[in-house]
């Protein structure tokens, strides 16, 4: 009983938020105007662009760590890209180019890109 009371006000101050974000003025302006000027300035794109670099660099290294520790286990050696350098290679599928880009966009190398 407790939860779905819990759920209702919860429900019921989103709702209530959506609606003073969307139809009182703060202005000339409502809430969400606001925010979405706030949005397409210079600096908050600056600020997204640097965000994108960072957190790329970051998953980059994250990466290389778990593909490390994954390969001390594994027989022969296993780059980041998934890829062996060593003599012994344990048994992978052939994916197409398409599907490779896709997972790495996945893992974070598709943050470059943009």
């Amino acid at each position: 009983m407790f939860r779905l009371l819990r759920l209702i006000f919860v429900l019921g101050g989103l709702g209530a938020f959506i609606w003073f974000g969307m139809t009182v003025r703060l202005g000339e302006q409502t809430l969400f105007e606001h925010i979405q000027a706030i949005w397409k300035t210079q600096e908050s794109q600056d600020l997204m662009r640097g965000t994108k670099e960072k957190m790329g660099n970051l998953v980059d290294r994250a990466t290389d760590k778990v593909v490390k520790g994954v390969a001390k286990n594994a027989p022969g050696q296993v780059n980041s890209h998934g890829e062996n350098s060593g003599e012994e290679t344990p048994p992978r599928e052939d994916l197409p180019s398409k599907d490779r880009k896709a997972l790495r966009g996945l893992i974070g190398h598709g943050l470059e890109k943009e």
